[in-house]
């Protein structure tokens, strides 16, 4: 007789396996399969040596959150493992790390990619985290942009006026605006298409947590 431990555990999928995510994932964990997806071979496999040592059961892919294909599949897989639970993710870059581009087209577009697509697999009664900055609160917007920002088609994010111009003026800036909206396309979300899914799906903003990520910022 054959057994298969991992039959009918509910799956965790981590987007961007950095510190924080590791950190959230590890309290929710216990008897369920996590995936892990990042863009570095290096560091999923330090992940999820980590997380083994530990007792936690993982599978790890990577996927390049800029590429919606890539994303895709890694949805896919993780709906394939069984019944996704919860969807955490935290692939990101700040202000010090990239171009005001780079920022817009991972933190703003990706995000809100890796949100549409995430709500075809959760599960019903699963529950999604986006990891948002409390950066989001730094800059008030005028009403009708934000609106455009939280119901635009993601692929029609790039071609508004003031993502193309307003939002390029320097990292800081793009950064403000990605994570804006962020709380934005969650909202969305949250009343749309994860909703239809009897799903949950928020974010948080952190302040100042020590992480790789913060100490680019600190120097």
């Amino acid at each position: 007789m054959e057994f298969n431990l991992n039959e009918d555990k509910e799956v965790v999928v981590l987007l961007g396996a950095g510190s924080m995510g590791t950190a959230i994932i590890k309290r929710i964990s216990t008897n369920r399969i996590i995936f892990l997806g990042d863009i570095s071979e290096e560091n999923l496999k330090a992940r999820a040596q980590e997380l083994r040592y530990n007792g936690y059961i993982d599978e790890t892919q990577i996927v390049d959150a800029l590429d919606e294909e890539s994303v895709e599949e890694f949805a896919k897989k993780a709906s394939e493992l069984g019944k996704i639970k919860y969807f955490i993710d935290t692939a990101g870059a700040s202000p010090n790390q990239a171009s005001p581009e780079h920022i817009i087209n991972l933190d703003l577009v990706a995000t809100s990619v890796a949100i549409d697509i995430f709500a075809k697999y959760i599960s019903k009664g699963g529950a999604g985290l986006i990891i948002s900055s409390q950066t989001g609160y730094m800059m008030d917007l005028p009403s009708e942009i934000e609106q455009q920002i939280a119901l635009t088609p993601t692929n029609e994010f790039k071609d508004l006026d003031f993502i193309k111009n307003d939002a390029m003026a320097n990292s800081g800036v793009a950064y403000v605006v990605a994570k804006r909206a962020n709380h934005l396309r969650v909202r969305t979300a949250a009343a749309t298409t994860w909703a239809d899914k009897g799903a949950r799906i928020n974010s948080i903003s952190p302040g100042i947590i020590v992480t790789p990520l913060a100490y680019d910022e600190f120097e």
